[in-house]
């Protein structure tokens, strides 16, 4: 097995490719858009599925309004008017979240990151990237982000992130990917979907938490004519759970594996776009609106670090 990083042009733009020669299997990575996944391949048998779905052009991909593949810190999903409160002071955000007046998905989306180490080994190839958070409006913190993409010889890709407080005060800090997830050309009607939870978040029409109700679906459940916009919380006292995205036609199953417990991804949002060619499958270390809830926030200390690792193969 032989694996390699090619760093190539897309466009204007420069990307990472991480690939083993012998399966097939590869991720593009674009540092200075977000440091986003703009395509991941995994082998399964004979066939190589695309399993992540992004605009496809560099001009669309740059003007994407849905988050594709897009990495959420220090918050992700909705903060109602950009407005929080953190240790008895108010904060206030733009309010950046299309037709709404929420501040949504953070404030490293589509930013330049810095590109902090490139591995290539015989079972893996891994890059490493970076952003600093400094003081930003809304956000008067010092934070250093770190994600680290790693392509293995087991046919496994991993997101893994940490945080450090770089800052003299404690800040409140929330990681969440948001990919949209795809299997060949099939539709999501195609689909069946088993999500690890029996708790459902209630939304008011803000998409705004407003408490918890039981998930009692059979599982795996059919996703044809379902629609899905919604969080799920993560109970288990295991130390990591497993959404199986599963194409009975095609024999092939995605596994989104998210670490779980204290700091780790504890809950999951799923949506279903109206082109309803993919799904979005978020692993969130936080509750929607975790800045003002505290469901699921971490508060890091003066120096202190959190991390957590997201994993995807097909069986």
């Amino acid at each position: 097995m032989a694996f390699e990083i090619i760093k190539q042009k897309f466009g204007e733009l420069t990307e990472y490719v991480l690939q083993e020669s012998e399966s097939g299997n590869r991720c593009v990575i674009i540092p200075e858009l977000g440091g986003i996944v703009r395509q991941l391949s995994l082998r399964k048998g004979l066939t190589l599925f695309s399993v992540i779905k992004t605009p496809p052009t560099p001009l669309s991909l740059q003007e994407d309004t849905k988050s594709a593949s897009e990495l959420l810190f220090p918050f992700a999903s909705r903060i109602p008017d950009g407005q929080y409160t953190f240790l008895g002071k108010k904060y206030q955000l733009s309010k950046n979240e299309t037709g709404r007046r929420n501040a949504i998905h953070g404030l490293v989306r589509k930013h330049p990151f810095k590109l902090e180490e490139q591995i290539v080994h015989p079972d893996f190839a891994s890059i490493k990237l970076s952003f600093h958070l400094d003081n930003t409006e809304g956000y008067p913190f010092q934070v250093r982000f770190f994600v680290t993409y790693k392509l293995s010889a087991d046919g496994k890709f991993t997101v893994s992130y940490s945080a450090i407080n770089e800052g003299h005060e404690p800040c409140p800090v929330m990681f969440g990917w948001h990919p949209y997830f795809m299997l060949g050309n099939e539709d999501v009607d195609a689909w069946k979907i088993d999500i690890p939870s029996s708790q459902i978040v209630k939304f008011d029409d803000n998409m705004i938490p407003q408490g918890v109700a039981p998930f009692n679906e059979q599982l795996p459940m059919l996703l044809y004519k379902n629609e899905l916009d919604n969080c799920f919380i993560i109970n288990t006292e295991s130390a990591a759970v497993t959404t199986r995205l599963i194409s009975d036609n095609q024999h092939v199953t995605l596994n989104i594996e998210q670490e779980t417990g204290e700091g780790k991804f504890n809950y999951l949002v799923l949506y279903t776009p109206p082109t309803r060619d993919c799904i979005a499958i978020e692993p969130l270390t936080g509750n929607v609106d975790a800045f003002n809830n505290g469901e699921g926030l971490n508060i890091l200390a003066k120096g202190h670090t959190v991390d957590g690792t997201i994993t995807v193969h097909l069986s």
